[in-house]
């Protein structure tokens, strides 16, 4: 492929973040806050950024969103400020399903978007486009994630290597948490070309050094936050973990933050993966 996903990726975030919009313009005095990173991101990549007028404390992509008021956490809303902004509806995840109740009581509306999965992600899109009067530039977001997605998308010939994924574990790896079959992550090592080597379905199982050796994974996938991988006393990275009882996996650790936020950056961590796996 001639041009990076990361290239692609970041012209079309620039393009509908900044410059002028489609003649589609959102509804006049929109005011709309974030409750999860991945919407806020949503938003931006829309066109959107002037109609935010509150974001979670955990939002941090694109920069500017940090200036933004914050309104807490996922789960631990501020709701005297979330009234205070005067918000026409808040945007969140559907698992926020007590803050969804709160909002009702309290006369906001809430839109739940789902991102467990990359096909939740994408209609999310649309979704959040819609609600907020830009449907044009939502489809044109949607359209360029679909076509860097599935041109980096790989079908090796022959075997697939066996991808473990871990999003945590303790300081002494005696316990790990690895995703598991139909989760995010899984989707992400079958869209690079490999196969999961975890086999439990669904959720994030905890597991042994033990476990690990028994699964027999070529490559290990550490995701660690920045801020960790970054500490002095971080935990030890997972290629530290050796048994002479199998040849030793490689080990890829990957701190970006997109690596956290099922969002519209999930392409760049699937260019990530691809590179992992395929090195």
């Amino acid at each position: 492929m001639k041009t990076s996903l990361m290239t692609l990726l970041a012209a079309a975030l620039l393009l509908a973040g900044c410059g002028e919009r489609t003649t589609q313009k959102p509804h006049a005095g929109l005011r709309v806050v974030a409750m999860a990173p991945s919407t806020a991101e949503i938003l931006y990549a829309l066109g959107l950024s002037n109609e935010v007028v509150g974001v979670s404390r955990f939002c941090s992509y694109p920069p500017d969103v940090t200036n933004k008021p914050s309104v807490g956490g996922l789960y631990d809303p501020n709701w005297e400020m979330i009234v205070a902004l005067q918000p026409d509806f808040v945007i969140g995840l559907t698992t926020q399903k007590e803050t969804e109740t709160q909002l009702k009581a309290l006369g906001i509306g809430f839109i739940g978007v789902s991102h467990e999965h990359i096909a939740e992600i994408m209609q999310s899109i649309l979704t959040i486009g819609k609600a907020c009067g830009a449907e044009t530039k939502a489809h044109e977001l949607f359209q360029t994630l679909e076509l860097t997605a599935s041109e980096h998308r790989i079908f090796p010939e022959g075997r697939k290597p066996k991808v473990l994924v871990c999003v945590g574990h303790d300081e002494s790896l005696s316990r790990m948490y690895v995703a598991a079959k139909g989760t995010f992550y899984d989707e992400l090592i079958e869209c690079a070309g490999g196969v999961n080597a975890c086999e439990s379905s669904g959720g994030y199982p905890e597991i042994s050094p033990e476990g690990l050796t028994t699964m027999r994974p070529d490559v290990v996938i550490d995701i660690l936050p920045a801020s960790l991988a970054g500490a002095s006393k971080r935990p030890a990275n997972i290629g530290n973990f050796t048994s002479n009882a199998w040849k030793p996996y490689r080990a890829v650790v990957m701190t970006n933050d997109y690596a956290w936020i099922p969002g519209p950056r999930f392409v760049l961590l699937l260019e990530d993966f691809a590179k992992a796996l395929h090195e």
